[in-house]
C-alpha cells in the first residue's frame, strides 16, 4: 500500500510540475505576442536658436548634444552652416561650436571623431579641439544626408544618388545603390544597414554581405532618422512631422507624434537609452524637442 501510495504523490507532483512548467511557457508567449506600443512625453525645447537644424547626436562621454544646423539652403555652398552643443538638460551651451560648413546634416562618433555630411563632403572633426581635421569628398552631386557607424568604418547615404558609401582607413568607397526613392536615414547593425527613404517612404534593411535591398514596411511618409529601442524595435521619423513606432517582429508600424499641423519637422533623430530621451529636430522650427519614451 505504502508503494502504491508514493507512486500516486510521485505521478501527482509531476503532474503539477509539468502544469507550472506549461503555464510559464504559455505566458512568455503571451508576453511576446503582446507587445506594448510606447507614448511619448515632453520633456524640453532649446531655444529657437537653432537655424534650420537637421540632425542630433548624443556623445555618451561627454554628455553633450551635437546639433547639425543647415541655416537656411539645405543644399547650397554658402559656408553658414555650424555645429552646436546642448547639454541634456535643452540647454545651448555652444551655439556656434564649429562653423564654415554649408548644408550640415547627418552625423555620427568614432574614435574621437565627429564625422558630418556635408554636401557632397564627409567633414571630419576632432570633439576635444572642435578643429576640422579632414574633409573626404564624395565625386559627383550625391546630396549625402545620414551616417551611421559600425566599430570600424562610416556608412553615409547619399540621397541624390541613392547610394550607400563607406569611409575606412581613410578613404571613402561606395558599396551599394539601387533605384531606392532619395535614400536617407541609416542605422548600422550587426544584421545589416537599416535604412529609410525619402520619396518611396519605405524603411527596410541593406545586407553587404549579398549586396541586397530588402523593404520591410512601407507609408512611413519622408524617411528621415533612424534608432533603436532596448527592445529592438524602432522609430523613425518622417521629415514633415511625424513619428512612427516600428514592430521589429512583424513590422507593423504605429504614428506616435504628428507635428504637421504646427509646421514643426522631424529630422534626423536620436536616442538617449539611459534616459529612455528622443531627440527632435524640428528644421525649419530651429529647435530640437525631447520625449521621454514611456511604456506605461
Amino acid at each position: 500500500m505504502k508503494i502504491f501510495k508514493l507512486l500516486f504523490f510521485a505521478l501527482l507532483l509531476f503532474s503539477i510540475t509539468s502544469s507550472c512548467e506549461e503555464r510559464k511557457k504559455q505566458h512568455k508567449a503571451t508576453l511576446v505576442v503582446e507587445k506594448a506600443t510606447p507614448s511619448l512625453e515632453f520633456l524640453w525645447e532649446t531655444d529657437s536658436l537653432l537655424t534650420t537644424c537637421e540632425a542630433v547626436i548624443f556623445d555618451d562621454a561627454s554628455q553633450t548634444i551635437y546639433v547639425a544646423n543647415v541655416n537656411n539652403a539645405p543644399w547650397s555652398k554658402d559656408n553658414n552652416g555650424f555645429i552646436s552643443t546642448l547639454n541634456t538638460k535643452g540647454e545651448i551651451t555652444n551655439l556656434k561650436w564649429v562653423e564654415g560648413l554649408s548644408g550640415p546634416k547627418g552625423m555620427g562618433i568614432l574614435n574621437g571623431k565627429l564625422y558630418v555630411n556635408d554636401i557632397d563632403n564627409v567633414v571630419e572633426i576632432d570633439m576635444v579641439t572642435g578643429e576640422i581635421t579632414h574633409k573626404y569628398q564624395v565625386s559627383g552631386t550625391p546630396h549625402v544626408n545620414d551616417i551611421t557607424t559600425s566599430k570600424e568604418a562610416v556608412y553615409i547615404s547619399g540621397s541624390n544618388s541613392d547610394a550607400i558609401y563607406k569611409l575606412a582607413n581613410n578613404e571613402i568607397t561606395q558599396i551599394a545603390q539601387d533605384s531606392l526613392g532619395r535614400l536617407n536615414g541609416l542605422l548600422h547593425q550587426k544584421e545589416g544597414i537599416y535604412y529609410a527613404t525619402f520619396a518611396t517612404h519605405n524603411f527596410g534593411v541593406y545586407n553587404e554581405t549579398n549586396n541586397t535591398f530588402k523593404t520591410l514596411t512601407t507609408d512611413i511618409g519622408l524617411g528621415d532618422g533612424i534608432v533603436r529601442l532596448e527592445n529592438n524595435d524602432f522609430i523613425v521619423s518622417s521629415w514633415k512631422g511625424e513619428l512612427f513606432y516600428i514592430n521589429s517582429e512583424n513590422w507593423s508600424k504605429t504614428q506616435l507624434l504628428d507635428t504637421r499641423a504646427k509646421n514643426s519637422n522631424a529630422a534626423d533623430i536620436a536616442y538617449i537609452p539611459t534616459t529612455q530621451t528622443l531627440l527632435v529636430p524640428t528644421f525649419f522650427n530651429n529647435r530640437v524637442v525631447a520625449y521621454k519614451v514611456k511604456f506605461n
